[in-house]
């Protein structure tokens, strides 16, 4: 079992499950609301909270909420298509980060022994691949607006020159 404490629910899930469900927006390119975007992420925050209570292997977990978030991510109107292909490449990019942040430790020689360290240094060791994943998804969002306001330059131009 994986079981969270509620000291890292509040320090690394409910964070997490923001970024998340703000990048799968981001990614599938859809519009967010408000309410629906932090009530989504709650009920995701507190859905993984409680799988990771449950008594299964390890990677079992991430399956079932990768389906409870797209099937969330379907109920707040994402279509099914891209809720899925978002979703799997948000956790790629997240694992992406973990990855690299574990590298990065243990390039430091720091001790990354989950069983043998407190809460507060658990959820600080997780926060760069955390940071990372924002970051990613920060820059895929500015890349998608410049792509689109080239599309409207080009078209603007194009229409000018049809109409000379």
């Amino acid at each position: 079992m994986l079981r969270l404490t509620w000291m890292e629910f509040f320090l690394r899930t409910l964070p997490e499950v923001f970024v998340m469900v703000w990048g799968i927006h981001v990614i599938s390119r859809e519009s967010i609301d408000k309410f629906k975007y932090i009530l989504s992420s709650i009920i995701l925050a507190i859905l993984t909270f409680l799988v990771r209570w449950l008594p299964i292997y390890f990677g079992v977990h991430m399956i079932i909420n990768m389906i409870l978030i797209i099937s969330i991510m379907v109920i707040i109107n994402i279509p099914i298509i891209k809720s899925i292909y978002s979703t799997l490449l948000a956790f790629f990019i997240l694992a992406l980060g973990e990855f690299l942040n574990m590298a990065l430790l243990d390039l430091l020689d720091i001790n990354i022994n989950i069983e043998s360290l407190n809460i507060y240094n658990k959820c600080l060791y997780w926060y760069p691949s955390l940071i990372f994943f924002l970051l990613f998804i920060i820059l895929m969002n500015y890349l998608f607006k410049m792509r689109e306001k080239i599309k409207k330059v080009s078209k603007l131009k194009d229409d000018n020159l049809n109409r000379e």
